[in-house]
């Protein structure tokens, strides 16, 4: 029970806005393959996962190793295997939706009276139909076949598509605003297997509609004479008229705005679906504690030290400390994770003046993953002598083996480079030289490019330009 206590204790603001963002993830996946085959092979999944992390803490080393080889493998399957519903998901959640702010086009009181008359009609005489309304969502990946229409909605219009004679009563009529827009449209039936034995094609096509998208579908049963509102994953049955006139109503979201609406908004977003988001809430804290749980275990590390945005005109001269001691915190899989590079410490020199810099490594310039702190930096202060640096043409020297030819010379091009280094370094050297060249290659050649080379050795030069000289042979003048 302490350690219990411990654990929450060790929270913080950012490990709940971790846990919330995974619960929304997961619950976003869980409803979108609820009632499907995905969702089985999901649950199954999660299974072999909470195995894998049992068998990890158990120290079950060969059967953690096989379930961690399994799972790379399930991934690649999973992409190839549900590439549909993973590209109709990712293009439900586009922020594209949201960022653009479009709202669905509204639809008058009139016209959802003379669409109640028209259902209420077909579903006396027993004719079967379907209609969608159009929300937010564009539809044209999801209807196919449909024979463009655009004629304004009445009753007579509706009872006349949907009649057996019509050539476009089987298949769905799209509303758009106060428009039908098109009719004899083709919907992806729902692969729902727990759907009721007694709903028919209709109902499944307008179930695989609203799974997918936040169209609102209205069916009339052939058999029964039952009029249905389908919204998300839910089939509502009504048998009064005035019940299905205010569903409908509401279902549009016709004046509904201000903070009444709001709150109801805000109401359905917590107890919608509870149980599904109490179980994702579970699931994305069990799978927080177990994956980085509280800071529990600590690590030594040596990290480089990384100096950065030094100004150009300035030189760091001497030795100076390129590496530094940690402490680190963390839950053992966290740490257990870390690799080169993961973590270093950064230094920010574009302050720096010349002469001697101090400067403190604290928190704020380390870079850790996401799960890990630094108890203790050692050492935590350094210091670095700083001198302004030089820029200076030198003279460039080649060196020569063999004898040269008499009154021949050995060129070099360009005869000077540009060096930059501390005022201390340049004052060590006046010229430059070049790697050695053989006269016997230069006189057969004509010319050979090499490198430049700045002596004594162990000079710290910054730069020179260029690096390399082209060398020529050729007579002396006069």
């Amino acid at each position: 029970m302490q350690s219990l206590r411990e654990l929450f204790d060790s929270m913080s603001v950012l490990n709940v806005v971790d846990i919330l963002i995974l619960t929304a993830l997961i619950y976003f996946v869980a409803a979108w393959v609820k009632g499907t085959r995905a969702f089985q092979i999901l649950v199954t999944l999660a299974g072999m996962v909470l195995i894998y992390f049992v068998a990890a803490r158990s120290g079950l080393v060969l059967t953690s190793m096989l379930f961690q080889y399994l799972g790379a493998v399930i991934i690649v399957v999973l992409v190839i295997v549900f590439q549909p519903e993973i590209r109709e998901m990712l293009d439900r959640a586009s922020p594209i939706r949201f960022l653009s702010g479009s709202r669905p086009a509204e639809v008058k009181p009139e016209i959802i009276d003379e669409t109640v008359r028209a259902v209420a009609e077909l579903a006396g005489l027993r004719i079967g139909a379907l209609i969608v309304f159009r929300r937010q969502d564009r539809l044209d990946s999801l209807m196919t076949r449909g024979k463009p229409l655009d004629s304004l909605i009445s009753n007579e219009a509706l009872s006349m598509i949907f009649q057996k004679r019509s050539p476009l009563h089987d298949g769905a009529v799209l509303i758009v605003g106060e428009r039908i827009r098109a009719a004899g449209c083709i919907l992806p039936l729902s692969k729902d297997e727990t759907l009721d034995n007694s709903y028919g094609t209709r109902h499944r096509a307008a179930l695989g509609l609203t799974e997918r998208s936040d169209a609102l579908c209205v069916v009339v049963s052939e058999e029964r004479g039952e009029v249905s509102l389908v919204e998300g994953r839910d089939i509502t049955n009504y048998r009064k008229r005035t019940d299905f006139r205010q569903a409908l109503d509401r279902g549009l979201a016709l004046g509904q705005t201000g903070g009444a609406h709001s709150e109801s908004r805000l109401l359905n977003l917590v107890f919608t679906n509870w149980k599904l988001k109490l179980i994702s809430l579970l699931i994305a804290m069990a799978l927080w504690f177990a994956v980085v749980g509280p800071h529990s275990s600590e690590l030594g590390l040596t990290v480089p030290i990384q100096y950065t945005n030094l100004p150009a005109e300035m030189e760091i001269a001497g030795q100076w400390m390129d590496r530094v001691d940690l402490r680190l915190r963390g839950s053992d899989t966290s740490l257990a994770n870390i690799r080169p590079g993961s973590v270093r410490a950064v230094v920010d020199l574009s302050d720096v003046v010349a002469g001697v810099n101090f400067f403190r490594i604290t928190s704020k310039n380390l870079y850790l993953p996401p799960g890990i702190t630094a108890s203790e930096v050692r050492p935590s202060d350094l210091h670095l002598n700083v001198s302004v640096a030089s820029l200076k043409n030198l003279p460039v020297v080649p060196t020569v083996i063999g004898t040269l030819p008499e009154k021949m010379r050995v060129i070099a091009t360009p005869a000077e480079v540009r060096v930059k280094a501390g005022q201390a370094e340049m004052k060590k050297v006046s010229s430059v030289t070049t790697d050695p060249v053989n006269v016997a290659d230069l006189t057969e050649k004509g010319r050979i490019t090499v490198p430049v080379v700045v002596k004594p050795d162990g000079l710290k030069i910054d730069f020179v330009d260029p690096m390399q000289v082209v060398l020529t042979l050729e007579a002396e003048k006069g």
